[in-house]
């Protein structure tokens, strides 16, 4: 019974410490790869790396500077808010073959973490541009992160973090609302 339960506790470990490593790559890739022109040679080329930064840095955040949130649309018409779970499943192999080395446990577990992160922050995310009234709407830690976000929005240099500011929190870049930015939140329903 205690090596059932020692085999448990190792997975959970393993299922929490790749929690906090998916929020840490999530706030890399949207601080860096979302927010920053391509720029060194490898990239600076690249059309893939300037649609990822087109996408988000210059359309995304200018159709939602100044409305956070707009009317729903139809299915398959927003793309550029959501994650690709299948390519985000694929982007995790590499890091499952370096966990190998150190656990069989974490190296399974990572693509499933990956899976899970893209499918929560897809919902939430959908929820905070493009409301529709999901069942987590009206949750307290769902307002939360839509007020992480929202800041988010209001200074692009802040709050990397979408479905968990672990990154945003210990590398410092959590934006703190001002009087105003609460008056906002107000507005829309998230404060």
């Amino acid at each position: 019974m205690s090596h059932l339960v020692l085999q448990m506790a190792q997975v959970v470990g393993w299922f929490l410490a790749l929690v906090v490593l998916m929020s840490l790559i999530e706030h890399w890739a949207h601080s860096r790869l979302m927010h920053k022109k391509p720029r060194n040679f490898l990239t600076k080329k690249s059309p893939a790396r300037w649609k990822m930064f087109d996408r988000h840095a210059i359309v995304h955040h200018r159709q939602y500077f100044k409305h956070f949130h707009d009317e729903a649309v139809p299915h398959g018409e927003d793309r550029g808010i959501q994650l690709n779970v299948w390519e985000g499943l694929v982007e995790s192999l590499p890091v499952s073959a370096v966990l190998a080395f150190f656990s069989f446990t974490g190296a399974m577990l990572f693509p499933v973490v990956v899976c899970l992160h893209h499918l929560t922050w897809n919902q939430i995310h959908m929820e905070m541009h493009k409301p529709e009234g999901r069942f987590f709407a009206g949750w307290p830690l769902f307002k939360h992160l839509a007020r992480h976000h929202y800041l988010h929005h209001r200074y692009p240099d802040k709050n990397f973090n979408v479905a968990l500011p672990v990154g945003d929190l210990l590398f410092g870049t959590m934006a703190k609302p001002t009087p105003d930015d609460w008056r906002a939140m107000e507005r829309e329903g998230i404060a």
